[in-house]
């Protein structure tokens, strides 16, 4: 009883504060809102909607790169202490060119990010390979490293990025009318 009620709270607490610290929401899933569950319990989860007011080409875009993230940092289907893990973390236990082939499949996340409708802008760009960077820093450190790395989730924070940004401009584009409903 007490290990049971030691690994609850210890589950809790590192997913609490973890992602108040690292910020590891999932770029592919979200939460079902309170007055949205129905018969659901609270907590489920749902694909996450494809903003409104996007081209074609964009929503594809930001599909292949929240799925792309998600492979990469959370799609193993085990999680540890309630942090997922992805691909990323396998490919860092190998030894010497670990960090390199998981920077490199990052790398590739951001190219995939980058054929939106006229690119990424410079402000953007520079954000993602600002996190790729750190990723790939915190990765070079043995041990200590594969653990934060597996913490800070860079794919999904560019994802999650990616995201913000296409909807900042899919809701400007309604608004200034300039939006083709697609179906």
């Amino acid at each position: 009883m007490a290990s049971m009620l030691g690994k609850m709270f210890t589950r809790r607490f590192l997913r609490s504060s973890t992602s108040r610290v690292f910020g590891t929401e999932d770029p592919y899933y979200e939460e079902i809102p309170q007055d949205e569950l129905g018969r659901k319990k609270k907590g489920s989860k749902r694909r996450r909607q494809v903003p409104p007011g996007l081209s074609q080409n964009d929503a594809m875009v930001l599909t292949e790169v929240r799925q792309r993230a998600y492979r990469l940092d959370m799609s193993l289907g085990f999680w540890c202490c309630g942090i997922g893990i992805g691909w990323n973390a396998i490919i860092l236990l190998i030894p010497g060119i670990g960090a390199a082939i998981a920077a490199y499949l990052s790398y590739c996340v951001v190219q995939a990010a980058n054929k939106i409708d006229g690119g990424l802008p410079n402000w953007l760009y520079t954000q993602m390979m600002t996190n790729l960077a750190i990723d790939f820093g915190i990765g070079l450190v043995p041990l200590l490293g594969d653990v934060i790395h597996i913490l800070y989730k860079a794919n999904s924070r560019n994802a999650l990025l990616l995201d913000n940004y296409l909807r900042e401009v899919g809701q400007s584009k309604i608004e200034n009318g300039n939006f083709v409903h697609r179906s």
